[in-house]
Order: C-alpha cells, then structure tokens, then sequence
C-alpha cells in the first residue's frame, strides 16, 4: 500500500514537472529535509503554501549550497498531493528528492520520499 501511495503521488507530480519545463532551468536535489512547512499571503504565490527545505546531499544543489535552507513555494497544480507528500516527510522525518527552481520561492514541481 506504502508502494502504491508513493508510486501514485510520483506519477500526478511528474505532470508538475512536464508543466515546469517551460520555466527557467529546473535542479534536482536528492537529500533534502523539511525545516518548515507554511502558508504565505503573497500574491505571487497562487497555491498560497510554502516548505523550507535544508540540503543535506554533501554539496551545492543547484544554487543552494550544502547546509543552507531555502524557502519554495508549492506548484498550484497538484498541490494537495504534494503538500500531503511534504507533511508526511516532516511528520516521519524523511529525507525527500525534489524538482525546483534554483531561486528562493521557486515553484516546487515534484517532491518524493526517500526511504
């Protein structure tokens, strides 16, 4: 059932990622933990939640150096999926990969659990 639930969420956010393809250049970062999860009023961001994210992969992922947090934004497409994915990872205290933009409120794309 764990399986299917983490296949199943991979596969609606992989649809993030064929929309994020038409944005600025995308990174992915395997070892990454969640420091906070939230919600903004900034109108830039339409989902209006957030997730802090600390790399932990050993060096720079992307722009975001070894140790560093930085804060993303959740995609507006698929956002239930993803944020259950995220609250999970925090609530079990997973590592998670993601799909992102390389700048601070960056829209996330794809977040899966590392087992």
């Amino acid at each position: 059932m764990k399986k299917k639930f983490i296949t199943a969420i991979l596969a609606v956010s992989c649809v993030g990622l064929s929309v994020g393809s038409a944005f600025a250049a995308l990174v992915t970062c395997s070892n990454v933990s969640i420091t906070g999860i939230g919600t903004t009023t900034n109108p830039a961001i339409v989902s209006g939640l957030t997730v802090t994210v600390k790399n932990e992969t050993g060096a720079a992922c992307g722009t975001l150096a070894n140790g560093l947090t930085r804060r993303y934004a959740l995609n507006d497409v698929n956002t239930d999926q993803t944020y259950a994915t995220l609250l999970t990872a925090l609530s079990l205290q997973k590592k998670l990969t993601i799909t992102t933009g390389e700048t601070a409120d960056s829209l996330l794309f794809v977040a899966a659990i590392k087992n």
